[in-house]
């Protein structure tokens, strides 16, 4: 293995599309952080996101969170609560609290990135059959511990992404 190389190398990331946030209460997170730091309005894909076609650390997980998008000083937060303890949220959340866990990129050339980041480990891989959009989980371990999502650009993730990438534009993000 070439030491000399970061595993990062090649990956070029576009602009940011959201920072991940780890919350133990999802509602509540929103109500604090639009009260305290005026983020929001908030939307929300439902009161549960099932994730039944990923891996986890290379195996078969099932999960669910609860999930929602909003604004925030021009970034995009998404608020995750974990809904069971199967999630690497869950961990995440078990091991460190609440807090930022991953910043997101929405990518035109998805395989071409993946390949570029071929050397940083698959924390969660939701590339295979059933998933309506392909993303992964990436250790960018060398990054003080940041994971790194990469989540494919496609006419269904513009769909699913539409109302929460509306209110970045309608917040003058």
């Amino acid at each position: 293995m070439d030491t000399q190389t970061p595993p990062t190398a090649g990956l070029r990331l576009p602009e940011l599309f959201h920072i991940g946030w780890v919350v133990r209460d999802c509602a509540a997170a929103q109500q604090e952080l639009s009260a305290r730091l005026g983020a929001g309005p908030f939307v929300s894909p439902g009161e549960e996101a099932r994730f039944e076609n990923t891996l986890v650390h290379g195996k078969p997980v099932p999960f669910s969170l609860r999930v929602a998008f909003g604004p925030l000083g021009g970034v995009l937060l998404e608020l995750l609560e974990p809904l069971d303890d199967r999630s690497p949220h869950a961990e995440f959340l078990a091991a460190h609290g609440e807090g930022p866990h991953h910043m997101a990129f929405l990518l035109d050339d998805f395989d071409r990135q993946l390949a570029a980041a071929s050397r940083l480990e698959r924390l969660v891989d939701g590339t295979g059959p059933g998933n309506p959009i392909r993303w992964v989980y990436l250790d960018a371990g060398g990054l003080r511990g940041m994971v790194i999502e990469l989540l494919e650009r496609t006419p269904v993730a513009e769909a699913v992404f539409g109302p929460a990438l509306a209110l970045l534009t309608s917040s003058g993000g």
